[in-house]
């Protein structure tokens, strides 16, 4: 069972593709590899949230006479890979080029910070 279906996935990959078209070509490639993983990591999401929502946050564990409630494997996992997911993200959006400044209201905003002091 995933949580998303398979139009919400490819609206995202639309999404993710129109980045890439911001990603000058010199890092265009490792754009392309970048949207991969985390088309990837994202399915690997669903699957993760569809099991925690099914069977709670927490597991209860036996193995001999040792016996008691601990962290869900499925939320572990979904904890390790939502954080390397948004280091992808973070990693391709970084790709981007910096945004252009408007200098006029770059300039309005510094002269009022001036006049307040």
């Amino acid at each position: 069972m995933t949580v998303k279906g398979d139009k919400e996935r490819l609206k995202d990959l639309r999404k993710l593709r129109r980045i890439l078209k911001l990603v000058p070509a010199d890092r265009k490639h490792i754009g392309e590899e970048l949207i991969e993983r985390i088309t990837f990591m994202a399915g690997v999401l669903d699957d993760l949230q569809a099991q925690i929502q099914e069977h709670g946050t927490t597991d209860h564990f036996k193995q001999g006479v040792q016996e008691f409630d601990r962290e869900s494997p499925a939320l572990k996992s979904y904890n390790t890979t939502i954080q390397r997911y948004s280091l992808l993200y973070k990693q391709l959006v970084d790709l981007l080029p910096p945004p252009e400044v408007d200098e006029k209201k770059k300039n309005d905003v510094l002269e009022f910070i001036t006049k307040q002091g």
